[in-house]
């Protein structure tokens, strides 16, 4: 695969800080990005949609001098790059979801984790007990406090963005975690069959929030990803 970097993008409310013990074990220059409404980039969380995160991811790949890379998507931020690979396929090499959701064209994410659209006027939060019972699994109490300082609300209308379809001929690799909890592996499956059919599929022993608890292994998951 002809690919000169590595955009990775995190999940729900989380920021590019996850991905911090992966990025040095990659084979190939690599980028880890905020999305919109935190961090590096703070904005009204309400408002912001798809399409502004996957400027983000654009935007962060010409920075980067970047012109054809691998996206990198964790949890939430598999809509983001799915959508992405879409609007620039040509300079997609491949997708890499991680934990991800995959919702199948004319869905959205919340659909698949809530049953429904989240409302619009107010984003979602969540206690630090509730949330730990999804991020948390594998962690030090360490970990998770480094991974609570950094946690933030999320957008609604992300949640709800329906995607429209897949890029045709980019190769995809799904990373999957057996302890799980916030994509356990049945959830993984489906939406790795949400995903098509040219999909390579990974499973790692660790839980949601793998770039912190296993990064030497995940970037292992990836650089394979790259080599395909």
């Amino acid at each position: 695969m002809t690919t000169d970097g590595v955009v990775l993008v995190h999940g729900s409310n989380l920021t590019a800080a996850c991905w911090d013990a992966v990025i040095g074990h990659l084979a190939v220059p690599a980028v880890a990005i905020d999305l919109p409404g935190r961090g590096s980039r703070p904005a009204d969380i309400v408002t912001v949609t798809l399409d502004d995160c996957v400027d983000a991811v654009i935007e962060s790949a010409r920075q980067a001098g970047f012109t054809r890379f691998v996206l990198v998507g964790h949890s939430l931020g598999g809509v983001v790059i799915t959508e992405g690979a879409r609007r620039i396929p040509n300079r997609v090499a491949a997708l890499v979801y991680v934990g991800a959701l995959v919702p199948a064209p004319g869905m959205n994410a919340a659909s698949i984790m809530f049953g429904d659209d989240l409302p619009t006027a107010d984003p979602r939060t969540t206690t630090e007990d509730r949330a730990k019972l999804f991020f948390a699994s594998g962690m030090t109490d360490d970990q998770w406090d480094e991974v609570w300082r950094h946690f933030v609300p999320e957008s609604p209308l992300l949640w709800n963005a329906r995607l429209t379809g897949f890029p045709d001929d980019v190769p995809i690799t799904y990373v999957s975690m057996v302890d799980d909890v916030g994509v356990p592996p049945a959830l993984a499956e489906q939406m790795i069959a949400n995903a098509g059919t040219n999909v390579t599929h990974q499973v790692l022993s660790a839980g949601h929030l793998v770039m912190v608890t296993k990064p030497l292994e995940l970037a292992n998951a990836i650089n394979q990803a790259i080599d395909r």
